[in-house]
């Protein structure tokens, strides 16, 4: 007898998102201003989502900096977003917000192709020019640390504690 899982799509399109409002009264207040800046941001799958949206261009091909991969549903226009992933990008090694925004229409790591596969249709691409690589760092460990995006793998002071194992009975 085959089994049909009635919730499949249910599940494949939840996530946990942390709100940790501790975190975010910690973030460092020079980045806070920083980052309170003008962000440019593009739709970043073309209508049909068989590609990136030709607005890639007006992504600055010269500069490293921070990028948020946002989802924008639009049921409460401009107030319904999530926050699915930051990354950064350095100008060392010729690399640009351009060039590294177009390699996440290929990336294969298992939460960048689910983010993109499943709501590639609402991904919105958000980016913050900068040329200092250090700050660079440091902004985007910063706010991956306070807002805690489902889709990064790696956050910052989150650790898993292992308790001793102790017998059920």
């Amino acid at each position: 007898m085959n089994m049909v899982d009635m919730c499949k799509r249910e599940k494949e399109l939840t996530l946990d998102f942390v709100l940790n409002i501790d975190k975010w009264k910690t973030i460092d207040p020079k980045i806070k201003q920083l980052v309170s800046g003008q962000w440019e941001s593009i739709k970043f799958m073309n209508e049909d989502c068989t590609g990136i949206n030709k607005d890639i261009d007006k992504v600055p091909n010269d500069k490293g900096g921070i990028y948020v991969f946002l989802l924008k549903p639009e049921i409460i226009p401009n107030l319904h977003t999530y926050i699915m992933y930051i990354g950064r990008v350095r100008r060392k090694n010729g690399f640009s917000l351009q060039r590294r925004c177009k390699e996440y229409l290929s990336d294969d790591r298992v939460k960048i192709a689910y983010m993109r596969e499943l709501w590639g249709e609402e991904l919105y691409l958000y980016y913050f020019p900068l040329d200092d690589d250090e700050l660079i760092e440091r902004v985007e460990r910063e706010l991956i640390r306070v807002i805690i995006p489902p889709c990064n793998s790696q956050i910052p002071d989150q650790y898993i504690a292992y308790l001793p194992a102790t017998d059920a009975f």
